[in-house]
Parts: structure tokens; sequence; C-alpha cells
């Protein structure tokens, strides 16, 4: 089941590239999604919150590439890459090093949790990636592999 996930993160990564937004069916109705942001502004709540995440990117963003490499973790998927980001309205460019840690339920993504790549490796904010550290340090695309 898992090369299925990395299957899913990858075609919703190049349909995101593409411009495409609609991804109700690869979201489980039940998905938590914790961005970066998610400590000062909160987490977003199944389908209606995936809809407002992508909705507050494209107000802040008018580039949001995402360029992840996947690294099955049994059930769950880690994504490490960066994200080419221009901001709307000042046009300013850059890069960031991210990852993310998937959860799946039913063949869907039912919790996604965003973590910082450092160059000593990732600092997760939540206690429910913390078992899986070990495993970031040593994934392809990871800062510190």
């Amino acid at each position: 089941m898992s090369e299925e996930n990395v299957e899913l993160l990858r075609k919703l990564q190049d349909d995101w590239n593409r411009g495409e937004r609609d991804f109700a069916d690869e979201y489980h109705r039940d998905v938590e999604f914790l961005p970066l942001r998610a400590a000062t502004e909160g987490a977003y709540h199944g389908l209606p919150g995936i809809e407002a995440w992508i909705a507050d990117t494209s107000d802040v963003f008018d580039k949001f590439e995402m360029n992840f490499e996947f690294t099955e973790l049994g059930e769950r998927v880690l994504a490490c890459g960066t994200i080419h980001v221009r901001a709307r309205g000042s046009g300013v460019e850059t890069d960031i090093e991210t990852g993310g840690l998937f959860e799946f339920r039913d063949g869907r993504i039912v919790r996604w949790e965003d973590f910082v790549v450092e160059k000593q490796g990732p600092r997760s904010r939540g206690a429910a990636a913390v078992g899986a550290q070990r495993a970031r340090l040593s994934a392809p695309g990871c800062a510190g592999s």
C-alpha cells in the first residue's frame, strides 16, 4: 500500500505544480493538516480546511512550486525537498527547505504535518512526528542526510 501512497503524493505534487487545485478525492474527509504556520494560526481540518489552506496560500503567493522526494516509512510517507515561492505584491522569490510527514486512511491522506529542514536535520513541531526523527535524518532530500 505504501507505494500507492507515494504515487498519490507524486501525482498531487505534479498536479499542484501545473496549477490544478481540485484535490477532494486525494484527501480523507477527516484530514488534519498542520502546516508550519499552524503554531500561530491553527491546523486545517477536513476538506473545507484543505480548501481554506489552498485559498490562503494563493492569497499570499503567486508562485508556490513543490519539489519533493518521497520516502516510504511503512504506512506513512516522508516528503523532503523545497518549495519555491514568490510573494504576491512584493515579488520576492525564495526556496524554502521543508518536509512533511503524511499518514493515510482508505487510500487517502488523513494527516499531513510540515516540518522545517535545517542543516543539522529536520525540526518537528509535533510530538506525533518525533518517532520518525531518525527516518527523516537519513531520508534522501533532507538536509543532514
